[in-house]
């Protein structure tokens, strides 16, 4: 078999996250990209695996796969056949050979995740899909300080999804912050903002979960200190929502 490793974009909203399921579950972008890849190929024996299996209804601008199909072709080709024989909010945007021995999630030095939020009593039209609204004032300045909180090495086991089997719940940031965007695409989304965060791994719903904490500190629903020991001790209650899945995005993996 060839060996490939890819950069996808896509837009989750109707797929069931990326690890494929049974096809009565629902659709996949991995399940979608297996069979664009043995359309290619002419084969059905295909392999793929992702940096991260991003949830139900989350973006992604970079997850990175290897895949192994039984077909030599140039990258830029495969590019081309793929993006054909894929959805159109499924897009193949770089291509590269690749070894058997990469292996996408363990090979990864960081991830980047952001998450895109707006705190207006209502939103707008165009943005349901792509930025999540959290309708509640908020102390910006406090949310950042919570953010440079983070930065180190911690103990998420307060922010992961139960019942997932992880060898570790401890994970390092290296950069974290939340800053504005103005107005975009022709004032389609609104001036919003981002949580950046940036670490050597995330647990399933980690971000999701410290976007509500964070939200939480914003409100002063909970204080800095309390937000500070949920990293450091024991399984507690949690200190916000799962933010909704339509706000995150994988932006980058990095190698």
């Amino acid at each position: 078999m060839e060996y490939y490793r890819l950069t996808l974009q896509y837009k989750g909203t109707r797929y069931l996250g990326w690890q494929i399921q049974p096809a009565s579950f629902g659709l996949t972008i991995q399940g979608e990209l297996n069979k664009a890849l043995a359309a290619v190929s002419k084969n059905e024996e295909v392999k793929s695996i992702g940096s991260g299996r991003t949830d139900s209804g989350v973006h992604a601008l970079g997850q990175v796969v290897k895949v192994a199909i039984h077909l030599n072709i140039p990258p830029e080709n495969l590019i081309r056949a793929l993006n054909v024989n894929l959805p159109d909010d499924i897009r193949v945007i770089e291509a590269a050979q690749s070894t058997a021995e990469f292996i996408p999630t363990s090979d990864a030095i960081s991830k980047e995740y952001h998450y895109r939020f707006t705190n207006e009593r209502s939103f707008t039209a165009f943005q349901n899909e792509l930025v999540a609204n959290f309708a509640f004032d908020l102390d910006l300045e406090k949310m950042n300080e919570a953010c440079k909180i983070l930065v180190g090495e911690h103990d998420f086991i307060n922010y992961f999804c139960e019942g997932t089997e992880v060898a570790s719940t401890v994970r390092k940031i290296f950069d974290c912050e939340i800053y504005p965007v103005k107005q975009g695409l022709w004032e389609m989304l609104p001036s919003h903002f981002v949580f950046r965060v940036v670490g050597n791994g995330f647990l399933k719903q980690m971000v999701r979960l410290l976007m509500g904490a964070i939200w939480n500190v914003g409100r002063g629903k909970i204080s800095l200190q309390e937000f500070k020991n949920s990293l450091s001790g024991p399984r507690t209650q949690r200190l916000g929502m799962v933010a909704p899945p339509e706000g995150l995005y994988m932006v980058r993996v990095n190698y």
